[in-house]
């Protein structure tokens, strides 16, 4: 049986929601001439650079537009009368001169209209992380099996000019083998703040639809947009917001496997900023995946620590003959001996490469053919994971002195000198910005195992690990399994 949201009950927010529909995509190629017809839904940020994408292309065109703001919805381009616009995504999907979904919508709903919109006949391109949680990672992989349909996913890294060269050596053995991997994230950001009664939400907002899957809570922040990525209601940290980016380039270093990290274990908090976010403003993280040890780091307290080897935001790939450093835009490979390999874009290409990106869906659907994917749903929900079974560790951690956190990684020497540059951040942070510096503790998670032939966690906590594999869903927006 195929399932879609009730469109009366749901617009009522009440009632069950899982109910038939008629939907019956089928596989087809595109024409020579034909132009992919193509619907942007969320597009306050991100979405914009989409809708970009996609008037780049000479195989596509936008003719829908969608976003729960109509302030955002009509705002944009107001002279601009062809597109369809509606403030209810059901409207997109209910069309049949729409071919494909682009989506930038918040993390919590990325796997729900995903699956809904393959239900619909649509591919699919969804931004990073393709899911909220790990359950949702799955759903989005066999939806886009059943239904056959495209579903690309928005690590644009995939389809840049530098990398792509740097990982076919790196693949073809050019650099040895891979021993050591790690990814970092150093963002300077700030306090989201607190106000003192609950947000009140612009009439603009239709705030239900906007809710979506996610529990109905007070928001004490001051701002809807956005800082939904530090709230685990909506977002998952910055480990789940720019991380996934670097996430996927690691993944792709070791071979795109669909084996997930066997173990992974967390150590941070959120110091200083006393807001109203909840997801850690600084995160250490490690595990083993394929027999490789890997790392990450998150420190988004401003001019408060020096990345590893001047890497802000990428990765280091640590192989038996030198190092890679960088990330999107290209790096650098240097041999023991000193001899450097460098990597750079394209003339035809500078910095982001989602222009690139969408044409690669765009490509792939035209030939209906998953292989021609850069980043297909399958290795993009395993990018994706990895990043929320760090947050599963650090969920499921206990404050400790940074005495204790350092005793957590002691085992291995790339953990001891990635907490060894950390832990004093948080301190050094409050001091430079005359903060107070709390929390003065850490939030040290238990080492969890991962086992890829059941699908769940096992061993110490796995009880608990396994249940935040997923979440709670409101009713009228609940969808099961396929």
């Amino acid at each position: 049986m195929m399932y879609s949201i009730s469109r009366r009950r749901f617009l009522a927010s009440c009632g069950a929601t899982a109910v038939a529909a008629a939907y019956r995509p089928k596989a087809q190629i595109m024409g020579a001439n034909e132009q992919l017809r193509v619907g942007v839904i969320g597009f306050g940020g991100r979405g914009q650079a989409l809708i970009n994408g996609v008037r780049a292309s000479k195989s596509a065109r936008l003719v829908a537009l969608c976003d729960v703001d109509t302030k955002v919805l009509h705002g944009f381009e107001p002279g601009q009368t062809e597109w369809f616009r509606t403030q209810d995504f059901r409207n997109i999907l209910d069309r049949d001169d729409i071919d494909a979904i682009l989506s930038a919508t918040p993390n919590h709903w990325h796997a729900l209209l995903t699956v809904l919109s393959c239900q619909a006949g649509k591919h699919v391109y969804i931004e990073k992380p393709i899911s909220h949680n790990m359950w949702e990672s799955r759903q989005i992989v066999a939806a886009s099996r059943r239904y056959d349909r495209i579903v690309q996913a928005g690590f644009q890294n995939r389809s840049d000019t530098a990398l792509i060269p740097f990982f076919e050596a790196l693949h073809r053995g050019d650099f040895g083998a891979v021993q050591h991997v790690r990814g970092t994230c150093y963002r300077d950001r700030d306090s989201i703040g607190r106000i003192d009664q609950p947000l009140q939400i612009p009439p603009t907002i239709d705030y239900n639809l906007w809710l979506g899957p996610a529990a109905d809570q007070p928001l004490y922040r001051p701002k809807l947009h956005y800082d939904w990525h530090w709230d685990f209601n909506t977002g998952n940290g910055d480990v789940g917001n720019q991380g996934p980016h670097e996430w996927d380039l690691m993944n792709w270093a070791l071979g795109d496997t669909p084996e997930l990290p066997t173990k992974i274990t967390a150590v941070g908090n959120r110091f200083s900023w006393n807001d109203a976010g909840n997801t850690p403003n600084v995160l250490a993280c490690w595990g083993e995946m394929n027999g490789v040890p890997v790392a990450f780091e998150v420190v988004n307290l401003k001019k408060s620590a020096t990345p590893p080897q001047g890497v802000g935001v990428g990765v280091i790939i640590t192989t038996d003959q030198g190092v890679f450093t960088g990330g999107r835009g290209g790096g650098k490979f240097t041999f023991h001996d000193g001899e450097v390999r460098e990597f750079r874009q394209s003339p035809t290409q500078k910095g982001d490469a989602t222009v690139d990106h969408i044409q690669n869906f765009i490509h792939a659907i035209a030939n209906h053919q998953r292989s021609l994917q850069r980043s297909e749903a399958a290795v993009a929900a395993k990018s994706s994971a990895m990043a929320h079974m760090a947050n599963i560790s650090y969920c499921l951690g206990s404050p400790q002195s940074a005495a204790f956190a350092a005793a957590a990684g002691a085992d291995a020497e790339h953990i001891r000198e990635m907490l060894s540059r950390l832990l004093p951040v948080p301190e050094r942070y409050a001091e430079s910005q005359k903060r107070n510096l709390s929390p003065d503790t850490w939030i040290v998670g238990s080492e969890l195992t991962f086992d890829n032939r059941t699908g769940q966690f096992s061993g110490n906590r796995a009880d608990e690990a396994n249940q935040k594999m997923t979440r709670e869903y409101r009713e009228a927006f609940h969808f099961p399994a396929i």
